[in-house]
């Protein structure tokens, strides 16, 4: 994918002022809608996250200094916390120990591998803050990371669990000398695919049959310059099946009904999220399906659910395969694998479950 623009919008920076004017529409309207989280009370005033934010600045929300990578790393001290990461459908929730967590190529990128799985962008990573908020059930304490956009990235919530001393030492370490400070949103680039519409099945069935790992597929994206739907699509069934809207919230109640051990990940710009295990409570509430078990949970809104991929990818562990959850936007915002290790294969039931869904859509569109 090639994300060149055209025009690059300008940042724009509210002035004391319109900060304070800003404090005081949220004041309005937590007292019209007690209940109301922050993304959707930015959205209604027509803000950033990052922005309402930061008019509590100084009080009850602290800018981090740019040390982020080394905060990551040393977060492990501060043991079990709840880990958060979400896009505009999907809400991720882990409670773990953040683990060896480990920096790579040449500090953009970094991993965590353990109870808290993931894989972090940290070029994406604009804005860091410590956050104290009161809430019905007391006080409680996060970090908050956001990107240039000020949509949030990932969020770290102190638990009962937490070594509160080692939680307060470390925010000690990365509060900024500087609090005079607000987050100025920068639009990123609409991507821009220079090969879409003049692209063939034969091109994309070329490099897609010579794939030797899941990994390699962003390259051939690359390469190919096309969209990731435009893969999908041009790549033809016997790789790429368009499935129902409902065929994730069938794969989960599958999976769980039969004890298959899943990995759900869950990614946006900065960070991918990953749970691995056998899912066990399951509740709808309203548009929301939930997983809801007691070190993972899983909010999705299957009403904004555009489209569903199952989708098999060559390796050399043998054909890979997964389902894909994508927004109106065709952003991927949600893929489901069966658990496997690097060197083997996919898993009997992973396979029965994802050829019961195929066999019952052949022909959806």
């Amino acid at each position: 994918m090639t994300n060149t623009p055209t025009t690059v919008a300008q940042a724009t920076l509210l002035n004391p002022e319109q900060r304070q004017q800003l404090k005081a529409r949220w004041a309005n309207l937590k007292a019209e809608a007690p209940t109301l989280r922050i993304r959707n009370a930015a959205e209604r005033l027509q803000v950033s996250e990052a922005e309402l934010l930061c008019t509590d600045l100084g009080r009850n929300v602290f800018r981090l200094n740019q040390s982020l990578p080394s905060l990551l790393v040393e977060l492990e001290a501060v043991g079990p916390v709840l880990a958060l990461s979400r896009n505009e459908l999907m809400v991720h929730e882990k409670h773990g120990q953040y683990t060896d967590f480990k920096i790579r190529g040449n500090g953009a990128m970094g991993i965590c591998l353990g109870a808290i799985d993931l894989r972090v962008f940290l070029n994406e990573w604009r804005y860091g803050f410590s956050v104290t908020e009161a809430t019905d059930s007391g006080t409680r304490q996060s970090l908050q990371f956001f990107d240039q956009e000020g949509a949030a990235i990932h969020k770290i919530y102190k638990t009962a669990a937490t070594d509160s001393d080692a939680w307060d030492r470390l925010i000690a370490r990365h509060i900024s000398n500087n609090q005079d400070y607000q987050v100025a949103p920068e639009p990123y680039p609409t991507p821009v695919f220079p090969n879409s519409g003049n692209t063939t099945t034969q091109q994309v069935l070329s490099k897609w049959e010579a794939l030797k790992d899941v990994h390699q597929f962003h390259g051939m994206l690359q390469q190919l310059g096309i969209s990731r739907v435009e893969a999908l699509r041009l790549v033809g069934r016997h790789y790429a099946q368009p499935l129902p809207v409902d065929s994730f919230e069938q794969a989960l109640c599958y999976g769980a009904e039969h004890q298959v051990p899943l990995m759900v990940f869950v990614n946006n710009r900065g960070i991918v999220q990953i749970h691995t295990g056998i899912l066990n409570k399951l509740l709808r509430t309203g548009p929301w399906f939930n997983v809801l078990d007691p070190d993972f949970n899983l909010h999705a809104n299957t009403d904004a659910i555009d489209q569903v991929w199952l989708v098999q990818r060559p390796s050399v562990d043998g054909i890979i395969t997964s389902l894909e959850v994508y927004d109106r936007n065709a952003h991927l915002v949600l893929t489901l694998f069966g658990e496997r290790k690097p060197g083997h294969g996919e898993r009997d039931d992973w396979r029965a479950l994802t050829e019961q869904l195929r066999a019952a859509h052949t022909g959806a569109a």
